[in-house]
């Protein structure tokens, strides 16, 4: 079963095509599929997320999905600093990223997507005072936003 329809496709490609500007890679950490259960390294949403991550993908040519194994290539973990699986790292540029925890399903799968155009567009959304504000932080700050639809 496809997890996102026809129509929404044609909806994305077209979406995509206007509003994606720069290449944006999509990083994507899981587990290699084995046919023992080792605890601790399951992944029940992992081959979901990538099917998804795959047809999103393959909706514009400025989409590029790269795999990678949690387990076993520690080095690229590290480097992205992920923690957990699945994991969803985008980067435009090789400068900006954002990071995603979890299967983008249902209400969340638009913050992926906005994700994915605001990297790509290297303009942000947020509100010039806003901005204005954040260009005098002179130090590393990590942010980390929860999505829930409740």
């Amino acid at each position: 079963m496809a997890l996102i329809s026809e129509q929404d496709k044609a909806d994305l490609k077209r979406r995509f095509r206007k509003e994606l500007k720069k290449d944006v890679t999509i990083n994507f950490f899981t587990t290699t599929p084995s046919p023992l259960t080792l605890p601790g390294r399951d992944c029940p949403t992992c081959p979901q997320t990538q099917e998804l991550l795959e047809d999103l993908t393959s909706l514009s040519p400025k989409l590029h999905l790269e795999r990678y194994d949690f387990f076993s290539q520690t080095k690229e973990r590290d480097d992205y600093g992920v923690e957990r699986i699945p994991a969803i790292v985008m980067e435009a540029d090789g400068s900006s990223r954002l990071k995603y925890y979890g299967i983008p399903a249902g209400y969340e799968f638009a913050t992926l997507l906005e994700g994915i155009i605001t990297l790509s567009r290297s303009v942000s959304p947020l509100a010039l005072e806003t901005r204005k504000k954040l260009r005098k932080v002179n130090q590393p700050v990590h942010i980390q936003v929860f999505v829930t639809p409740s």
